[in-house]
């Protein structure tokens, strides 16, 4: 890895939270980074760090740092802090950067005409002491088991989906769709069953959190206590972090819908959208992993099912711009409203499919639900064997 880029996923890091700098302290110093202006950066923030008339802000320290580096500089350092590693990775990159500066002093200490042993020693030893306490591997029998605690499940309320696989904090759901199949009203259900046992969070990128709070009470009478809205009007990875991170360390939110995942945007360039989708559904996945949250994203699907024919089912291949969705997802759920013309188990009836598309937990399959189109929500489908997925 290029030293430079190791540097900036330290610095990054550092910027997304100042307070992580008393992770590195005492680990890395101004004299381990090559890149001057990230040399630079690093000693500013330590000197801020040691400050008690500074507060530990990203604003402000933006704002010191704007003073105390070029323009140019400046440019650079905005540019890292928009695309950094999570907290958890933070000591590895710590690691990377002693290392490479190690490896720099120790070419230095060769290189020279009268090598000093006892320098060279000293390095080679740091060097090697590095990685010791990194734990690459451990005894199967050392892993914890997953949790069966009560607490740790999450229920969707819908009774044929939960005996068929199973949610729990650092999962991702993907619910998708067409337009206009009721993927918003079954993510805001789902949402409001768990708020009776939970605190939950939305972040709406469609609706604003007026039409929200009217969906809700619209469809279910009243208004949860737990339940918490943003409506950003845009939304980066950085900034779905900053707001999921609030949720989670001043409410308890553990369960968290993006409404929706189309919409996200980033302020880097990609080469195409398909990237930039990947891009974000891998960080959705690992912050729900870091901050223990589960998240529930809305997606929407491309026209392309549209030709292929009355009564065809979506498949994975038809998630809009899917990038890595298909793969970063734990669970994807398909919304699909059979044709009642051609399926006379559906006449008469307000019901729509549920397709497990992908189950990382248990099987795919269909389900039938309940849809309640004057009141715009799902409920359980009573008819039938609730115990068994359709083939």
């Amino acid at each position: 890895m290029n030293h430079v880029e190791a540097e900036k996923w330290v610095i990054g890091g550092l910027l997304i939270n100042p307070e992580n700098i008393d992770r590195v302290k005492g680990k890395l110093s101004v004299e381990d980074f090559s890149d001057p202006t990230l040399s630079k950066t690093f000693a500013t923030l330590e000197e801020i760090h040691h400050r008690e008339d500074v507060p530990l802000e990203r604003l402000t320290i933006y704002t010191i740092l704007k003073e105390s580096l070029k323009p140019d500089e400046f440019e650079i350092v905005q540019y890292v802090g928009d695309d950094i590693p999570t907290d958890a990775t933070l000591e590895y990159w710590t690691k990377v950067v002693r290392k490479q500066s190690l490896e720099r002093t120790l070419r230095e200490y060769t290189d020279e005409e009268d090598p000093d042993p006892v320098k060279i020693e000293a390095v080679t030893r740091e060097l090697v002491n590095l990685g010791k306490n990194e734990i690459l591997y451990r005894p199967i029998k050392e892993v914890p088991p997953i949790s069966k605690n009560r607490e740790s499940e999450i229920k969707t309320g819908l009774i044929d989906l939960d005996r068929n696989q199973k949610f729990s904090p650092g999962d991702v759901i993907v619910i998708a769709g067409r337009t206009g199949e009721g993927k918003t009203a079954l993510g805001t259900g789902i949402l409001y069953k768990m708020s009776k046992e939970r605190m939950v969070g939305m972040i709406s990128l469609e609706m604003t959190a007026e039409e929200v709070r009217t969906r809700l009470e619209s469809s279910f009478g009243d208004l949860p206590d737990n339940f918490f809205i943003a409506d950003p009007y845009a939304l980066t990875t950085l900034d779905l972090k900053t707001i999921c991170k609030a949720m989670r360390e001043e409410q308890g939110v553990d369960v968290i819908l993006i409404d929706y995942l189309q919409l996200m945007r980033e302020r880097e360039d990609f080469r195409s959208r398909h990237l930039e989708v990947s891009h974000i559904i891998r960080r959705i996945k690992e912050i729900a992993k870091e901050l223990k949250i589960a998240f529930i994203v809305i997606c929407q699907l491309s026209r392309s099912i549209d030709y292929r024919g009355k009564g065809s089912l979506p498949s994975l291949s038809d998630l809009k711009e899917s990038g890595d969705v298909e793969y970063a997802a734990d669970v994807v759920l398909f919304i699909h409203a059979p044709d009642q013309e051609d399926d006379e188990d559906f006449v008469n009836e307000n019901v729509k499919l549920l397709i497990i598309a992908k189950n990382r937990w248990g099987p795919k399959g269909k389900i039938k639900i309940y849809w309640d189109g004057p009141r715009t929500r799902f409920g359980n489908y009573q008819k039938g064997d609730p115990n068994e997925l359709l083939s």
